[in-house]
């Protein structure tokens, strides 16, 4: 088996959680068999070390150049083609609509036998409300794949219900042969099954500048444009204003996305952009993840990972009203508070019996091993392994 990624650029904590650390759970729990196969751009694989990076984190994966240009993603479907050959692989599971329009005209010459779409988000909304792949070609044709990819694959991963809603809505999907999996959290990061503390936390807070009173709202993550800014302005500032003790930890890269915090609240704001390795300290050092993002369909489907972190971290969620199922588990499970234009929150220092709350539903939601995960994963397999 393959799980082919196409159109993905390397991102180290995403590429190792959400696909190499899938290959290895299904290899290890499984017995799938699967390995990794990489199409990146020619210029990423000059400019970076991302072939070496993927071959490091997993040594059977096959990392080659894709065809140049966005427009001309299809024509990778040659060298799609004689990896199949000369390896003998049949069945592939496609990280994206892009891979799998490729797989699936691979499987019409019969060197593939079943395609699986792994569907993390709603391609079609996110070029329409995002511009992600700024070509011509890709905006006018990619409903259309997206249309063929949902319909035509033989079974589909989903990130949330909400993505088969979509499906369903927009693409007339009215099957049942997919799976709902999360992104679940990174084994090798995120591996104990009960909560601690520790006495690094502690010092750390105290080395980040916050002392025992202050309230630490933490933001990790990139400044990708469905990260909604404005609206974290929106909604932040009541908050900010309200209360001195709350302070903000933005783990991301420095970007004029925060320039309205660093220039209204100073030393109340620090940014920090660390190796995925250390993220994990950092939040727990932390009272409240933030995931904030504004009213579209590319949020509505989402299923962020930095969710499941916040939990693992023991940290109650200030969720957007409108962000997938996530939202709703927020409610339900009365993990964080939800967040809308006309409320302030009235912000309290996290307790431990709340962070423990937290960890054990990241526990229970968002491990890959976990039961309601483990169940998705061993429909998948059995089907993966059927014989039609």
């Amino acid at each position: 088996m393959l799980y082919i990624t196409l159109l993905d650029q390397f991102h180290p904590g995403i590429y190792s959680s959400q696909v190499i650390d899938v290959c290895d759970y299904l290899n290890e729990k499984h017995k799938a068999k699967i390995r990794v196969l990489a199409f990146l751009s020619i210029k990423e694989l000059i400019r970076t070390d991302a072939k070496k990076k993927i071959k490091k984190l997993s040594p059977a994966a096959i990392v080659i150049p894709s065809f140049p240009g966005l427009k001309n993603f299809q024509l990778t479907s040659i060298s799609l083609f004689f990896v199949c050959l000369f390896t003998g692989e049949r069945i592939a599971i496609c990280r994206n609509i892009f891979c799998t329009k490729m797989a699936l005209k691979v499987k019409k010459l019969g060197l593939l036998k079943k395609v699986v779409l792994d569907g993390r988000s709603a391609m079609a909304a996110e070029i329409d409300e995002y511009d992600v792949f700024p070509v011509d070609y890709l905006r006018n044709n990619v409903k259309s794949f997206e249309k063929f990819s949902v319909n035509k694959a033989d079974y589909r991963i989903a990130v949330s219900e909400q993505l088969i809603l979509y499906w369903q809505q927009n693409y007339n999907y009215m099957e049942k042969k997919h799976v709902v999996i999360p992104c679940t959290l990174d084994r090798k990061f995120f591996s104990d099954s009960e909560f601690k503390t520790s006495q690094n936390t502690a010092i750390l807070r105290k080395e980040l500048g916050y002392s025992a009173s202050d309230i630490i709202l933490v933001y990790a993550g990139s400044a990708a444009p469905w990260q909604s800014f404005s609206l974290l302005e929106k909604l932040l500032t009541p908050v900010l204003d309200k209360d001195k003790r709350v302070k903000i930890l933005f783990l991301s890269k420095d970007n004029n996305g925060l320039n309205y915090f660093k220039q209204n609240y100073g030393e109340r704001v620090t940014i920090k952009w660390l190796d995925h390795e250390s993220v994990l300290a950092h939040l727990q050092c932390c009272d409240y993840g933030l995931l904030l993002r504004e009213r579209s369909d590319t949020n509505k489907v989402a299923s962020p990972v930095k969710f499941a972190e916040y939990l693992y971290a023991g940290l109650p969620v200030l969720i957007s009203d409108n962000l997938g199922d996530l939202t709703q588990f927020v409610q339900v499970n009365k993990c964080g508070i939800v967040l809308g234009l006309e409320e302030t929150a009235h912000l309290q220092k996290t307790e431990e019996l709340l962070k423990k709350h937290c960890f054990t539903l990241a526990i229970t939601f968002f491990k890959k091993e976990s039961t309601v995960n483990e169940l998705a994963y061993s429909r998948l397999v059995e089907y993966l392994k059927s014989v039609d």
